[in-house]
């Protein structure tokens, strides 16, 4: 990998001119963000922001001896806490806690439930636009997709649905209710910790493996995995992204849409671990923006993996529910939201004329649907009533066992034990 990335420093210094942000399009539509002046992160910065990472969860999940691979770190966490105060040998766990469990000042439950209801209202368009551009655009992200690869998720077609029916399991928790992010009892507040305690893990086991076999992964050049950038990345594909693509979809959210649904998605990322400055920067539409095309400039380079990933990606989901596309279909909605020269990077076909076609009528008669005012509160409270139960029962009897013929377990745990094999060792696997 380090042989890999000697090519790195030059690249970044040229990334912006070479390799421009597919999204930057997107600014032209109409947004009075785009005339604002907005403190854009620099280069440098976000360098900085790779060798920064969640500080308070590394602290738990060290002090957590007893978390094992398979284990609930949620359950360790709790029951840890529980004791009394005098026999717990470190102070960590108990200061986590303590801080996931506190409402930030800025929180508004209010705004939190709209934030909700917009996701419900364009819940077609938006699974659209997460599942065909902002994971493959992600993907084109070569820093953290390494990182991604060494979990083994991508290394199969099941493996990558796995990850995929996580995902959904994630978002329908967090968007199941007003109380879903309650502390301590809500089952989207629940999913949002495992996933910041598992990430944690990951990242303390790369780097176990680095300070021993720096020539493998080295720290310096390419970060902390699954630092402060990537996440703030990746809130930013959830949250400021999807606003972006429903624009470009022709689909008009009005202010105060746009306002709940990044409200929301800062919660998220409090809860997450990133930091305040950028939780604050991303509840604007402005900020939100100028973070969010620094980072993609910053990261979009798409290497060998990003093409592995991207293609096991598509596969795993031909011919599977909601829509039972198959790969063709999925490809010609990617490449219309990518873009061709991310999507060439990629090494995504060219779609057919009448997988376009198709898609391009899906996409209009849903947009039509969904923005139409005929009974709109009335589908509005259907959704936000039966939404939630029926898409938990479809993701946890329908996907999963249809999908991979048995019940997947979908508990946020450390399965894979990340490993970064050397260049000699995989050579000598083939």
């Amino acid at each position: 990998m380090a042989t890999q990335r000697a090519h790195l420093k030059p690249k970044l210094e040229r990334l912006n001119t070479s390799f421009k942000n597919p999204l930057l399009d997107l600014a032209s539509t109409g947004a009075d963000y785009a005339k604002s002046v907005i403190a854009t992160p620099t280069n440098r910065e976000l360098e900085l922001l790779r060798q920064s990472s969640d500080p308070l969860a590394d602290e738990c999940i060290r002090a957590l001896f007893k978390l094992r691979p398979g284990r609930d770190s949620l359950k360790v966490l709790e029951e840890y806490v529980s004791q009394p105060v005098e026999e717990q040998a470190s102070a960590a766990p108990r200061k986590f806690m303590e801080h996931v469990t506190t409402t930030p000042l800025w929180f508004d439950p209010e705004l939190m439930k709209q934030g909700q209801i917009v996701f419900w209202k364009y819940v077609v368009l938006i699974y659209i636009i997460l599942t065909d551009y902002c994971l493959p655009i992600g993907f084109a992200a070569s820093r953290p997709t390494d990182i991604l690869s060494t979990t083994k998720y991508f290394s199969s077609v099941e493996g990558a649905f796995q990850r995929f029916f996580e995902t959904a399991k994630f978002i329908t928790d967090i968007m199941s209710g007003p109380d879903a992010l309650t502390p301590l009892t809500g089952p989207g507040w629940k999913s949002v910790i495992r996933v910041r305690l598992l990430h944690t893990q990951v990242r303390l086991r790369i780097l176990a493996q680095a300070e021993k076999r720096p020539d493998i992964y080295n720290v310096e050049e390419l970060g902390i995995p699954i630092n402060q950038e990537d996440m703030i990345g990746t809130l930013c594909l959830f949250s400021i992204t999807v606003v972006r693509l429903l624009r470009k979809l022709d689909v008009d959210m009005s202010t105060s849409e746009i306002k709940a649904y990044l409200h929301f998605w800062q919660l998220i990322g409090y809860l997450l671990g990133i930091e305040d400055e950028y939780c604050r920067m991303l509840r604007t539409e402005g900020g939100a923006t100028a973070v969010a095309d620094s980072i993609l400039n910053h990261l979009v380079d798409p290497d060998a993996s990003s093409v592995l990933t991207t293609h096991t990606f598509l596969e795993a989901r031909a011919l599977r529910p909601p829509f039972f596309w198959p790969t063709g279909a999925h490809v010609a909605v990617t490449r219309r939201l990518l873009g061709d020269r991310v999507s060439d990077s990629l090494q995504l076909p060219r779609s057919k004329w009448y997988w376009r076609i198709f898609t391009s009528c899906f996409i209009a008669v849903t947009r039509w649907i969904l923005c139409s005012t005929i009974f709109l509160q009335q589908r509005i409270n259907f959704a936000m009533k039966y939404g939630p139960p029926c898409m938990r029962y479809y993701v946890h009897r329908i996907w999963a066992e249809d999908a991979l013929r048995k019940p997947v377990a979908c508990d946020f745990v450390l399965k894979f034990l990340p490993h970064i094999a050397s260049e000699e060792s995989d050579e000598s696997k083939r």
